[in-house]
């Protein structure tokens, strides 16, 4: 008779390491909707900086005659700068939050009662 893979009964290999389980936590709500803000602005920036320059190389086109060297200069411009925004803000999606201590809000939560 041929193992097969339902066969309950599985020696463990020499090289395979034990299975270690760690407890799991979700992530906050607020960190979900922290991360898919940041997420959505990375995107947001890259596209806004690819067709800013895009523009500008255009009406460089337009005053100087250059035509299509306006338009490549700003794609590539554009596109190296939204590729720096873009790892700059992705980089924070992981990043760990800052502390309460550090946030300072305008106005302090005694005021609320006032109002």
């Amino acid at each position: 008779m041929t193992p097969s893979i339902f066969d309950e009964e599985k020696e463990p290999e020499k090289d395979e390491q034990p299975v270690v389980l760690v407890p799991f936590s979700p992530e906050s709500t607020e960190e979900n909707v922290r991360r898919s803000g940041l997420a959505w602005s990375a995107g947001i920036a890259f596209f806004g900086a690819v067709a800013f320059c895009l523009f500008l190389g255009w009406l460089a086109d337009l005053l100087f005659g250059s035509s299509p060297w306006g338009i490549v200069g700003g794609i590539v411009l554009g596109s190296i700068i939204g590729f720096i925004q873009f790892f700059r803000l992705s980089s924070q999606i992981y990043s760990t939050k800052k502390p309460s201590s550090e946030i300072r809000p305008l106005m302090s939560r005694d005021d609320d009662d006032k109002l």
